[in-house]
């Protein structure tokens, strides 16, 4: 199983919180459930960004929908630990996949709503596709599940996204149709910042094959053992029974004449 690296900035404070929360959970929730319970948030987030068209009380629904994505996303694998059933290689595949659908669910209703763009939320989604991307690789080659970037992880993107709905609502609308020549301001800003992470993200993975290839320098020469194809088992000739041991000859004996 791999190791785990979360250098978020709400890290610490967060383990405690989950922590406090899951010892006290009773044994009908499972980790299945509170998956279940994440990808819910975030159908219920993408709904709540749609009929925000309509009112902008919904904002409490995406609140509330990023809360219970949280609650659920954050427990589950904390949960399985908590009692000792994790499930490595299923945990890992259901979380990971409720992971994406959750947060493409999470960027794709904020394009949809009045709060944002919908090019700028396919430039997030891509970058957050391109980071859970490597992240998987390196857990497949290094054996360490990097939980955060720059110091943003899963929460912090959540109260992100949380907090741009509500200053959005409160500025107007004036916030997102504001233009730089013929663009939309937020479309140029988001994309200026997903090119500049598209190059860090560049320059990381550059510093990570450079240290990897510095330990196997390092490390002893590996020696590849290969196989040998299966021989094809023939059928058994019959060994043919020994030939039954003849009895001594018997001696004569010399008998002289006297």
């Amino acid at each position: 199983m791999a190791d785990r690296l979360n250098r978020s900035v709400l890290a610490a404070c967060e383990q405690r919180l989950l922590g406090a929360i899951v010892s006290r959970l009773p044994l009908s929730v499972t980790p299945d459930r509170l998956t279940a319970v994440g990808l819910l948030g975030a159908l219920t987030t993408a709904a709540g960004f749609l009929l925000c068209h309509w009112s902008a009380w919904f904002l409490i629904a995406v609140v509330a929908g990023l809360a219970a994505n949280w609650f659920g996303d954050s427990l589950d694998g904390t949960l399985a630990r908590h009692r000792a059933i994790e499930r490595p290689r299923y945990g890992f595949l259901l979380d990971h996949s409720s992971d994406l659908i959750a947060q493409s669910l999470i960027v794709v209703g904020l394009g949809a709503s009045p709060y944002f763009t919908m090019p700028s939320a396919l430039f997030v989604l891509s970058l957050y596709l391109l980071m859970s991307s490597y992240t998987y690789l390196r857990v497949a080659t290094e054996g360490v599940h990097r939980l955060s970037y720059g110091g943003m992880g899963a929460t912090e993107f959540r109260l992100l996204v949380a907090a741009w709905a509500l200053i959005a609502q409160w500025a107007g609308p004036g916030l997102i149709e504001a233009r730089i020549l013929r663009s939309a301001w937020i479309d140029v800003a988001v994309g200026g910042l997903s090119a500049l992470a598209f190059g860090l993200f560049v320059t990381m993975v550059r510093r990570d094959l450079a240290q990897m290839d510095a330990d196997d320098q390092d490390a002893p020469s590996a020696t590849i053992h290969r196989l040998s194809p299966p021989r094809r088992r023939e059928a058994a000739e019959p060994v043919p029974p020994p030939p039954p041991e003849s009895a001594p000859a018997p001696q004569l004996q010399s008998v002289s004449l006297r």
